[in-house]
This record gives structure tokens, sequence and C-alpha cells, in this order.
């Protein structure tokens, strides 16, 4: 349990949206990560590079629900992908979201932190409803200043 005060945005959705992931990003970014372009799987990276673009929120927007902005120094922490399928190029995907903890942490060094996990959806609208096809984990890390 936190006792960061934000313990009421866990639960809290993204607006959401939509992402298409376009053969021309597909393929630069394969070459950029020395993938192979004309592999006809996208890379992986591109799950989360697509939910962030379609979460419907930016990163001013999620900061500022932490009272945060990006002068604060927020930092990225934890990641973690589950590819349920293999993504497509070409494909629009749903995007939803939502803050799954906050936790608040007081190292020696590094002084008080807030440790904000949350989680990015893929899905591709089907006959059978919505197919889970990724989700995306991840934490920002709110350093905080004493007053």
């Amino acid at each position: 349990m936190s006792d960061a005060g934000y313990e009421d945005r866990v639960g809290r959705e993204f607006p959401g949206g939509e992402y298409t992931l376009a053969p021309w990003r597909v393929w630069l970014t394969a070459d950029v990560l020395f993938d192979d372009p004309w592999d006809e799987v996208p890379h992986p990276v591109l799950a989360w590079m697509a939910g962030v673009a379609g979460s419907g929120l930016s990163w001013d927007d999620l900061f500022a629900w932490f009272d945060a902005t990006a002068e604060d120094g927020p930092m990225f922490g934890e990641h973690h992908t589950t590819l349920h399928r293999p993504l497509e190029a070409g494909v629009t995907y749903q995007v939803s979201g939502r803050v799954v903890s906050v936790v608040r942490k007081v190292g020696k060094r590094a002084g008080t932190m807030d440790v904000v996990g949350y989680e990015l959806d893929l899905h591709l609208a089907g006959a059978d409803g919505r197919e889970h096809v990724a989700r995306c984990y991840n934490s920002i890390v709110f350093p905080r200043r004493p007053a």
C-alpha cells in the first residue's frame, strides 16, 4: 500500500483510441533496431509504440494525473510486453489502458519517489468481439522533492 496519496488513481482508465501499424513505420523501426526490415512480422517494440500513441493521453496529461511535469524529471521504470499473437503491418489496433499501481518508495540516496504502474492493451476488432493482441506493462518513477 502506498502513502503517496494517489491510490484513487488506481483503476483510472486512459481515454483510449486506435493506432494503425503503417508498413513504412514497421520497416523503419526494424531497420533502426537492426532487425530484418523485410520480415513480415513487425518487431514487438511496436506494441509499446502503438499503445502509447493510441492511449488517448499525452505524456504531459499522464504526468498531470500525478501532480508532476516533465520538468520534475519523471523516469521510465519497468517495461514488459506480452504478445498473445503476432503484430501485423497495416492493421489498426484498438488501444485501452489503465493505471494499475501507485507505490511510494524512499531511498537513502534517491529520496522519495512514486512508482506508477500502468498497462496498455491492443485489441483487434473481429466477428467474435475484440481479440486481445498485446499487453504492455510500464512504470514511471516520479521523484518527489521536499516542499
